[in-house]
């Protein structure tokens, strides 16, 4: 392949200040971050949950680093934040550290924040009204100017901080994974680091118009040979931060294997075959004291694996809640989803009338595509009392359809991981998923005679095959004994992080040459 150098900054970054390098020398001490022995990561996102949250990579970064805390590394976050920032919440303090890096219409300062992850892991702020002074994560017209100019400030923090790795996540902290590579044979104070970056969905990749990279601040002296084929006269930030990382993570074993080819490699999959021997599937987890059927305060009513009355409790109040009909022989199907053609809400809406026909009640939460939401709107005034649509986001709402439902359904195109189906586990909805990705690792079917299995599968991604698999579910829902059994083997499935961030200690040691191998099993699921 023809490769292009790695991208240079057009200028020098502006830096931190000797006053803020001591700052934040003290303000991260070892006093906060555990024993000076283990590496010290500065784990990059631009969503961390609960501080912002809009999709899976809000809750990875919200709940991985406290597990990587918890097997011994010493972690710091680092996140923009969004809106104007206020000391009396509580959520962070302002310190008197400053950034100030080159941006397009002169340079950006950034004010430095800190707070805590619920378990104490630090979180430094990164503030700037020009660039982030909107409470939304996302807009798309100025996205690769702002996260740009986020990742230059991150690169600077690299230069002030006795960071070992940059764990970058997703496009937009590309650029630091990129500038971080090309600066640190420059710099003294960045060789010994290296940088991993974790693909949470590769369909993302901050394509970006050759001339407006460069203003940007990335030289392009030559295009990839993936950045010629797709798009003419365009870089691609994602595919330059593969090839620049020292490790690529993604989020679970088999979608690692399937985005190495063209049906799922959106036209990377060359590149991610090019770097197999530093491309390393990990399973998601989820924060489990967070979501905890036995405590969690959203439930009208709590339970385990071994006391099942909560859930029924709660099943009772969600049928009423949603004006859905009372009755506990109903299976309730729940789905909680962006409302899109890659989750598979269309076949949703093609098989509702043959789903509602099985003898099931369906409770959905999401927004999404406009048209399926009009007609999932509309398959709850064709079947009321059967079918409950809610077309808005609410965290707690989609706990309370988690621990009501019997049935979880997920039956995406493709999944990186997805996270749905590990709280669903974790719930006791029983998961019908298609094969794919995560999905694949985490849900096996159901095996009567062994009393193995966790949920049900279909392989076929159509109407037909997802009915045939919710079918099979129906049917082993009213047999009390087996169902009773199989609800327990998905809440004892370990969906936590803590077997991954082993995983991912072990790739911080291979690239800080510790070790010579990032092998691991996977988490297994299901009995």
């Amino acid at each position: 392949m023809k490769g292009a150098r790695y991208p240079r900054p057009r200028e020098p970054l502006h830096g931190v200040d000797s006053v803020s390098q001591n700052m934040l020398q003290g303000e991260l001490s070892t006093g906060h971050l555990g024993r000076r022995t283990s590496p010290l990561v500065l784990f990059a996102s631009v969503e961390v949950a609960p501080f912002s949250h809009v999709g899976g990579l809000g809750d990875v970064a919200g709940s991985l680093p406290t597990a990587l805390a918890e097997a011994g590394i010493r972690v710091v976050v680092v996140t923009p934040w969004y809106g104007a920032p206020d000391a009396r919440s509580g959520a962070a303090e302002q310190t008197a550290a400053t950034i100030t890096v080159p941006g397009l219409a002169g340079a950006e300062l950034f004010q430095v924040w800190r707070g805590e992850l619920r378990s104490g892991v630090p979180v430094l702020f990164l503030v700037n009204a020009n660039l982030f002074g909107t409470s939304y994560v996302y807009l798309s017209e100025r996205d690769r100017q702002r996260f740009a100019a986020f990742s230059r400030a991150v690169v600077e923090l690299m230069r002030v901080l006795p960071v070992d790795i940059l764990h970058a996540n997703d496009w937009h902290t590309c650029p630091a994974v990129i500038w971080h590579r090309e600066l640190r044979y420059r710099s003294r104070a960045l060789f010994h680091q290296r940088s991993v970056l974790t693909i949470h969905n590769l369909a993302h990749q901050g394509i970006t118009d050759v001339t407006y990279a460069r203003a940007l601040g990335l030289e392009v002296d030559e295009l990839l040979d993936e950045e010629r084929a797709r798009y003419p006269d365009t870089i691609n930030v994602l595919a330059r931060g593969i090839l620049a990382a020292d490790a690529v993570t993604t989020v679970s074993p088999s979608y690692a294997e399937e985005i190495k080819t063209p049906p799922f490699g959106e036209g990377l999959d060359r590149l991610l075959r090019q770097r197999g021997d530093r491309l390393f599937g990990i399973l998601n987890g989820i924060d489990t004291a967070w979501y905890n059927p036995a405590t969690d305060p959203a439930l009208p009513g709590r339970y385990t694996a071994e006391n099942l009355e909560g859930k029924a409790l709660c099943k009772r109040t969600l049928q009423r809640e949603l004006d859905l009909a009372s009755s506990p022989e109903l299976p309730l199907v729940g789905v909680v989803s962006r409302l899109d053609r890659q989750k598979g809400i269309d076949l949703v809406v093609e098989a509702i009338d043959e789903l509602t026909g099985l003898g099931v009640q369906l409770a959905v939460l999401g927004t999404g595509d406009a048209t399926l939401e009009r007609q999932i709107a509309e398959a709850s005034r064709r079947y009321p009392h059967l079918v409950a649509s809610v077309l808005r986001f609410d965290a707690e709402l989609a706990r309370r359809i988690y621990a009501a439902s019997d049935i979880f359904l997920m039956p995406s195109r493709f999944e990186p991981c997805g996270i749905g189906q590990l709280i669903a586990l974790r719930y006791g909805a029983v998961p019908v998923v298609h094969r794919t990705g995560g999905l694949a690792d985490t849900v096996q079917e159901w095996h009567a005679p062994s009393g193995s299995g966790n949920g049900f599968v279909f392989e076929e991604h159509t109407p037909e095959a997802l009915l045939a698999a919710v079918r099979r579910a129906v049917d082993v829902f009213h047999k009390p004994v087996e169902w009773q059994r199989l609800v327990r083997n998905a809440m004892e499935c370990d969906v936590s992080w803590a077997r991954s961030a082993l995983e991912y200690a072990r790739v911080y040691d291979l690239i800080l040459g510790l070790a010579t191998s990032a092998g691991a099993p996977s988490p297994t699921f299901g009995r």
